[in-house]
């Protein structure tokens, strides 16, 4: 198989499979021709299109309104079924480790009983899709639906790797925040992006199963009988993938209030240490104040009383800092 390349029409690209080969699309006309053979298929892909590139494209696919934006992925309704043709909103993701920031772009599926199309932003990268396009070839005689399984693989096996990502930075901050002398507002920091990350993550994976779910249960056009088991395998990873975002989720919540609960804890013991000092030292501030006072009293302008207030001040803080010292106060 060739590699697409872009050349008149540069948001879109593509391949045609044929029982025979295959071959590159990159115009609207050369897809017409190629959907001319009841035998081939078409996968599509459209980069930040124009209305007048999807107007295009949709009237040489024979309905000047069949590429329209379905749902956001972030709504309840992530699959739209229409005639023969299913529209599937998806969201992709990039994870950047060193700040666990979660980049998430929109992903629009056009399912047609001969071709898959694709629609995105611009940010979507396809190299890895389009090397399993070529290499797949036992389901080939699927059809349109193997491909729209190989899409929602790939798609899924983003979301594994920043689950993992996310899981093994979890593990991080744990240590970290266990670790002697650790800093409780880096730990902080890093706590909120997992949460928010995590968050996110799940809002991405939620419609993708959903959307499997509704393939399954609808029992659309391009899913024949022999993908049925494939299909279920991913909705089974959709589902386990929920899970393990919830458990991160879950997590988290429990670290940050562990690390609440520590602050917490710190700081009674300082409150503990401040009041143990601020008592011992109220025995010196007792003493002085009452040998200061403006009336006769035993040993008053004497050694003896000098030396009597020096040893109750000694002898009390003394006594005061034993006994706090005993009850772990200091």
């Amino acid at each position: 198989m060739q590699h697409v390349l872009e050349e008149t029409m540069p948001s879109l690209r593509g391949i045609a499979f044929s029982p025979a080969t295959s071959m590159e699309i990159t115009t609207a006309s050369v897809l017409r021709d190629q959907l001319d053979d009841a035998d081939t298929f078409v996968f599509v892909e459209l980069a930040d299109p124009s209305h007048d590139q999807l107007a295009e494209l949709s009237q040489a696919l024979g309905d000047p309104e069949l590429l329209r934006h379905p749902a956001p992925a972030s709504g309840h309704a992530a699959i739209t079924q229409v005639d023969s043709h299913v529209m599937l909103s998806a969201r992709r993701l990039e994870l950047d480790i060193p700040t666990l920031q979660l980049s998430v772009s929109d992903l629009r599926v056009y399912v047609l009983p001969r071709a898959l199309i694709i629609d995105h932003d611009g940010s979507f990268d396809s190299t890895e899709l389009l090397r399993r396009f070529a290499a797949a070839t036992k389901h080939r005689d699927e059809g349109v639906g193997y491909l729209l399984w190989i899409l929602i693989d790939e798609l899924l096996a983003e979301m594994n790797t920043a689950l993992e990502t996310l899981d093994s930075e979890l593990d991080d901050v744990e240590d970290s925040l266990l670790a002697p002398g650790a800093t409780p507002v880096p730990v902080q920091t890093r706590t909120y992006q997992l949460r928010k990350s995590t968050a996110g993550l799940r809002r991405c994976i939620l419609p993708l199963r959903d959307g499997v779910d509704a393939l399954l249960r609808r029992e659309a056009a391009c899913i024949s009988p022999n993908l049925y088991p494939l299909f279920q395998g991913l909705y089974d990873r959709a589902v386990h993938l929920a899970e393990w975002a919830d458990s991160i989720r879950d997590l988290v919540t429990a670290l940050s209030d562990t690390q609440i609960s520590m602050e917490g804890n710190r700081l009674n013991v300082i409150m503990k240490k401040v009041t143990s000092w601020a008592a011992i030292l109220a025995v010196p501030a007792a003493v002085t104040g009452f040998y200061g006072q403006n009336v006769p009293f035993p040993g008053a302008n004497s050694l003896g009383g000098f030396w009597s207030s020096a040893i109750i001040m000694v002898g009390g803080g003394i006594a005061l800092y034993a006994t706090f010292k005993k009850k772990d106060w200091l």
